[in-house]
């Protein structure tokens, strides 16, 4: 049996920090992970004509969105989850949040480069590579690939679940009133990581 490696342990306690369930979380961001390519890359072409039809104010529907986003449990069927995510969320919503979750994995202190390379290569990219060739393009060997991997995935979970997503709904009650548009909306959300 593998001891956990220290950088696991770190994250755990991350987790710990925002009462976040590790279990639960890494199988909520692996699902979410698994869903990326299909919800974004599909409707890629779509999504930047898209975002300019409905740049004036992003709605009630973000925060429907973003609400199932926090609550939804890992026990749904993927079906489910998928067809819901696709139903609530636009496309570029999915892409922004998972790119803010991303930021603050690259700013970790243990690892974070190595686990925001592993999560863009592996899972976030259009072209679909399998761990063997992630390990071989970031030169890990097998063990620590897969070690790292499961810590890359568990701390997205942490930044999304705990900083992101919280930080998301925040601002939105704040702002709903406003009538701001997506990329202003989205803006302020990253700059909560700033401060």
């Amino acid at each position: 049996m593998r001891t956990t490696t220290k950088a696991m342990q770190f994250i755990e306690v991350q987790a710990q920090h925002f009462d976040l369930d590790t279990k639960q979380l890494y199988s909520k961001t692996k699902i979410l992970l698994g869903l990326y390519r299909n919800v974004v890359w599909s409707v890629k072409n779509r999504a930047n004509d898209y975002q300019k039809e409905i740049a004036g104010t992003y709605g009630m529907q973000l925060n429907t969105a973003l609400l199932y986003l926090s609550d939804f449990a890992p026990e749904r069927t993927k079906d489910d989850f998928e067809t819901k995510v696709n139903n609530l969320f636009q496309s570029h919503w999915l892409i922004k949040l998972i790119d803010l979750g991303l930021k603050y994995v690259h700013d970790y202190p243990y690892y974070g480069e190595i686990y925001a390379d592993i999560l863009r290569l592996r899972f976030l990219e259009e072209t679909k590579r399998s761990d063997n060739t992630v390990s071989e393009l970031l030169s890990l060997e097998r063990s620590t690939y897969y070690d790292r991997k499961k810590e890359a995935i568990l701390l997205l979970g942490v930044s999304l679940w705990g900083l992101v997503i919280p930080n998301a709904i925040s601002t939105y009650k704040r702002f709903v009133h406003l009538s701001i548009s997506e990329d202003d909306f989205f803006e302020r959300i990253a700059r909560e990581k700033e401060k």
